[in-house]
């Protein structure tokens, strides 16, 4: 893993936060705003894209598995019924 995918990996499951922006996940590794953009859309795999926008309208994002370990039960249901997560 190189240690650029390894800071966003780390971003993106920061404990403080569920869903991240790309201004955010940039702001805290370092990285380019459109490095960040280029390295999620190459891992939509592992990488998911909240349905609901941020409150300024910026698209949010989280790995599949922090999204698991941050969702009530409820949030997991709702999800798999509309096959896409939100917040």
């Amino acid at each position: 893993m190189s240690d650029e995918w390894g800071q966003l990996l780390k971003a993106l499951e920061n404990s403080k936060y569920k869903w991240r922006t790309l201004n955010g996940i940039s702001k805290e590794t370092g990285l380019d705003v459109q490095i960040v953009k280029d390295r999620i859309d190459k891992h939509l795999d592992i990488i998911i894209k909240s349905s609901i926008p941020s409150e300024n309208g910026e698209d949010l994002y989280t790995t599949r598995s922090h999204y698991r370990n941050k969702s009530s039960f409820l949030e997991k249901i709702k999800s798999s019924i509309i096959n896409r997560p939100s917040i």
